[in-house]
């Protein structure tokens, strides 16, 4: 039986690689006082948001209260979660993300998203955008494993999913508590798509955090001490 004095684990859905090898820093600065489990996707098959739901869903703990941390393109994955929960699901932290395609204008651009040469894009082009001026030489070099580690159809059918996603009404069904985490230099996600959010789920905390896209890896200790908070206080 689990103890319902402790805090509850937090299991974490990664971004767009899908790999969980950059929540290292972050599951480092939470420290064993947290239990954490990270949710990998398949590297070689391409999974929509409805398949990667149904994963995530069988690798929930069944043994004890937790948390859903989903970020970038895993928050509509724990907003799912939490507009239809699972028993023991007792907060959901949403960090870096969107309940509704980012970019709007782009989303006609879904079907031909298969041409676009993602992983042959080179670190210095992609670094502004999601380090800024927080980029690491751990930073690089762990960015660099999580991108070589998927095939790039799986890259491309991600992009293309997040172009058409929209789960905004699921967000106004979410009756359990919900962390927002907002990056103020985030160059990926844009503000507007977090005031979304924030307006279908108006009981939502939202912190914001100094630091880029890449936010639970750029500042690991300021993002650690707020979800800790927010997870002690369940």
């Amino acid at each position: 039986m689990s103890d319902d004095r402790a805090p509850p684990a937090l299991v974490l859905l990664p971004g767009l690689d899908g790999t969980g090898i950059l929540f290292r820093p972050f599951v480092e600065t939470l420290g064993a006082s947290i239990d954490t489990q990270i949710v990998t996707y398949p590297a070689h098959q391409p999974l929509g948001y409805t398949e990667l739901e149904a994963l995530v869903r069988k690798a929930l703990p069944g043994d004890r209260r937790f948390v859903v941390l989903g970020e970038s393109f895993s928050g509509p994955i724990a907003i799912r979660l939490g507009a239809d929960p699972p028993q023991a699901l007792v907060g959901i932290v949403l960090c870096v993300t969107f309940a509704r395609n980012p970019y709007p204008l782009l989303g006609w651009v879904a079907p031909w998203v298969g041409g676009v040469p993602v992983k042959s894009m080179p670190s210095w082009a992609r670094a502004p955008f999601m380090w800024g001026a927080w980029t690491t030489e751990r930073a690089r070099r762990e960015s660099a494993l999580a991108t070589a580690a998927v095939s790039e159809a799986v890259l491309r059918h991600r992009i293309a999913a997040v172009l058409t996603v929209d789960e905004v009404q699921a967000l106004t069904r979410i009756g359990v508590p919900t962390l927002v985490l907002r990056a103020s230099r985030d160059h990926v996600v844009p503000r507007a798509a977090t005031e979304l959010m924030i307006r279908a789920l108006p009981a939502a905390e939202l912190v914001e955090i100094e630091g880029p896209h890449l936010l639970l890896q750029s500042c690991p200790s300021e993002c650690a001490t707020v979800v800790k908070r927010f997870m002690h206080g369940l």
